[in-house]
């Protein structure tokens, strides 16, 4: 109770403030494609499947978006279930082995006879593998705009631009200064508040592209719910406050498009990454990687692991298949490890192998149920530590609690109710027959059930 409410007296407020910053137009201008479709995809990030089936979840926007459109029993995301791979599966419509976005940036320094890093704001182009539906939209002369949407820095097939970390300086920064929104210090020092003052200004930022430049397609990510997870755990109140929350983002949004006139011809699509499940044990994989000698200087074959909740990545410079041979037994049956891959038993599962991209490891861990990994910490000598609870996700895809949501209404939409799971690729191939885009050769396929006639794919 107290982590609720000491959330919500610090979001009271900057929701007031934010509330009153802004007053929609009450007659929009017209803009020049009012005639096109037009695809809202909101992102709520660890959404999980199970959630959004409990009938007293405080949520009635998505409810009545469910109420008159279709939604998914679940949606399956790849492997890795963790925020890049799947956002960026969802815009591109094919798997990690494929578009090669393994964890939240690239991995730069694996195989290295020092630790890795991730560098997170990289260009998508030297990110993503793999052409996205934007791409396609921008290609064909449609308006695009993104709101922390992920793995898309400087991408040349997005017109409006709201970074997860803004410049600025940026056109859509400069908007939310000049309605008072936000100073320009809170933008230097935004990753200061909490990630729901983010997600309110996020918000605001969609708000401010749909108001004047109605985009044919625009991707908001919100990633408060994540973020109190991570903290507290999965299936609590916190969470399920944080979904009310976080339903009156997506009502703001509904809001704006019905107010700059876009709304008969706007299509929603509230979706998200993966779930998460609770845990109470942390593994730190770097520990028995030194104990085994691959960390000393002299070590002529150095590996080191990139932890990332249900998973690890461990990479191994000049491996080969005996040392990843060794490298599976040193974790095979280890506690709270459950399953040790090697790189061709890992693409069974959709990851790349290393043959395809430096990006994908020599040996994949992934974490039992209560467990997850992370780096070593107090004395660094413990494989397994207890903790408090948390929260965590990148366990299999075939883990239920690992399942995303999905809800479709609007224009092109059939009033169809539950349909049945279905993997996330098939997103991006839905949007592109809303949009009356051709994706070439992908692994998605538009979900033809929920669409009327006139929006499939030619």
């Amino acid at each position: 109770m107290r982590l609720v409410s000491a959330l919500f007296r610090r979001l009271l407020p900057a929701a007031l403030l934010l509330a009153g910053a802004i007053a929609l137009p009450l007659h929009a201008e017209t803009p020049a494609n009012a005639s096109r479709p037009k695809v809202v995809v909101i992102s709520l990030d660890a959404f999980g499947a199970n959630s959004l089936h409990d009938p007293y979840l405080p949520a009635p926007t998505l409810k009545a978006l469910m109420k008159r459109g279709a939604y998914a029993a679940s949606m399956t995301p790849i492997n890795p279930t963790i925020t890049w791979p799947n956002h960026t599966a969802m815009v591109t419509g094919v798997d990690a082995s494929r578009h090669h976005v393994l964890l939240n940036g690239l991995v730069v320094g694996q195989r290295a006879s020092t630790p890795p890093h991730i560098e997170m704001w990289v260009p998508k182009s030297r990110l993503v593998a793999a052409p996205t539906v934007y791409d396609a939209a921008h290609k064909a002369g449609l308006v695009t705009a993104e709101v922390d949407w992920v793995a898309i820095q400087n991408a040349s097939g997005i017109n409006w631009s709201f970074f997860e970390k803004p410049d600025p300086d940026g056109p859509i920064a400069r908007d939310l200064i000049e309605q008072g929104v936000v100073s320009r210090d809170d933008l230097v020092r935004f990753g200061e508040p909490s990630q729901a003052w983010r997600d309110l200004v996020y918000t605001r930022a969609a708000v401010d592209i749909i108001r004047k430049h109605h985009p044919d397609l625009l991707l908001l990510h919100l990633l408060s719910l994540d973020s109190i997870e991570h903290e507290t755990g999965y299936g609590n109140d916190s969470g399920r406050n944080t979904i009310a929350f976080l339903d009156d983002r997506v009502r703001e949004v509904i809001d704006a498009v019905r107010a700059a006139g876009d709304y008969d011809r706007t299509t929603f699509l509230i979706v998200s990454d993966h779930g998460q499940r609770s845990l109470h044990h942390w593994l730190h994989a770097d520990v028995l990687l030194k104990q085994a000698g691959l960390q000393e200087a002299a070590a002529a074959q150095p590996g080191y692991s990139v932890p990332e909740g249900g998973f690890a990545l461990v990479y191994q410079a000049h491996a080969t298949a005996a040392s990843i041979a060794k490298l599976k037994k040193l974790f095979t049956g280890q506690p709270g490890v459950a399953a040790a891959l090697t790189p061709d038993e890992a693409a069974r599962q959709g990851w790349p192998t290393p043959a395809k991209t430096d990006q994908a490891p020599d040996l994949l861990l992934y974490a039992a149920d209560g467990y997850a990994f992370r780096e070593a910490d107090g004395n660094g000598r413990d494989f397994a530590t207890p903790t408090s609870e948390h929260g965590a996700h990148g366990y299999p895809n075939t883990d239920p609690l690992m399942h995303a949501i999905f809800i479709a209404a609007g224009h092109g939409i059939r009033p169809v109710g539950e349909i049945p799971a279905f993997p996330n690729v098939d997103v991006a191939a839905t949007i592109a027959s809303l949009l009356g885009l051709s994706m070439g050769d992908i692994q998605g396929r538009p979900l033809v059930d929920i669409l009327e006639g006139d929006r499939l794919a030619k």
